[in-house]
């Protein structure tokens, strides 16, 4: 009599093992086909380094690695999939920043409220960074969207590995640019139509309006900043497995950005949006060049450079010989 214990399994086979309720008895199933961890055209050898080892996180190399890997295979996509993609960030992004201004924007210790006596700026910024931008970015990671300034880190990468030309890289960043653009402003359509922020604004215009009146060189070097730490969000959270891992990896980073309040350019393309819905005074040249712009180029800048190209010195090959061939 055959070992109720004892099985065998081929290559591509997976034990499930029920216990009886009342015995000892144990029911095995093999299933021939299995689903996979991830697109068969997608090759990690940094996931299966860990899962040779049943680690729960990437090492830095293997992060570096990972990151690069990533770029390329998004680089892939046909465009109308980055552009979807995008503009299902873009509106992810709106859902995230009507949480904060809804939320936190709504309290007595905010700014806007006429009694003075009543803000406390440490408490209302714990509540106004704590939930809504950690959210957006999380779905955004997790439901596989297209995040323009996610995209400043894993495109440079890509290059820098040469692994991707420079058409490709622009590719990604104008369409994620302009998908976000266009993700948030139907999110902008869709919040003023509900009037959820009606009579509930103030706080919303009122940084709307400074925004606006910052110097240009304020918003670049705010915007570096702003990008430096989603560009840190970005790699941790490619760095851990399980789903806990990758929302506290998400979480520190995003609440500081949000809390200390920095300039990226996505969120501000919804919250000057909206705020000018609601009323706010702007023009578009205070809208294009005093904001999105200088935050754009200050954004890029804290994605490629401060986190991907000081990476790939330590952990990556870049050649930095501008051939022909490099760029195309």
């Amino acid at each position: 009599m055959d070992d109720p214990s004892s099985s065998t399994k081929t290559k591509d086979d997976v034990e499930i093992v029920v216990p009886h309720s009342s015995s000892k008895v144990f029911l095995r199933s093999r299933m021939k086909k299995t689903m996979p961890r991830w697109h068969a055209t997608w090759e990690s050898h940094a996931f299966e380094s860990i899962a040779k080892k049943k680690a729960l996180i990437l090492s830095p190399p293997e992060l570096y690695a990972e990151i690069t890997h990533l770029g390329v295979e998004k680089s892939k996509y046909p465009w109308y999939k980055v552009m979807l993609l995008s503009i299902v960030a873009g509106g992810y992004v709106g859902l995230g920043a009507s949480t904060c201004y809804l939320v936190g924007g709504m309290m007595n210790e905010a700014p806007w409220y006429p009694d003075e006596s009543q803000h406390n700026y440490g408490v209302f910024k714990l509540v106004f960074g704590a939930f809504g931008f950690p959210f957006a970015f999380m779905a955004i990671l997790v439901c596989g969207s297209e995040l323009f300034t996610s995209q400043c880190a894993y495109t440079m990468c890509g290059w820098l590995e040469n692994q991707m030309n420079l058409l490709y890289v622009l590719k990604m960043l104008v369409l994620t640019w302009v998908g976000n653009f266009i993700g948030c402003l139907m999110a902008v359509g869709l919040f003023y139509l509900s009037e959820i922020y009606h009579h509930k604004d103030s706080y919303l215009i009122m940084v709307t309006e400074d925004k606006l009146h910052l110097s240009w060189g304020v918003v670049f070097v705010k915007g570096i900043i702003a990008n430096w730490l989603v560009g840190i969000a970005t790699w941790m959270a490619n760095a851990a497995l399980d789903l806990s891992g990758k929302a506290i990896a998400v979480w520190l980073p995003i609440f500081s950005f949000a809390a200390i309040g920095f300039e990226h350019c996505i969120a501000n393309m919804f919250v000057i949006m909206m705020g000018i819905a609601q009323g706010a005074n702007a023009t578009v040249e205070e809208v294009l060049w005093g904001n999105l712009i200088p935050a754009t180029l200050g954004n890029w800048v804290g994605g490629a450079i401060f986190v991907s190209t000081l990476y790939s010195f330590v952990y990556g090959k870049p050649d930095f010989r501008m051939s022909k061939s490099r760029f195309f």
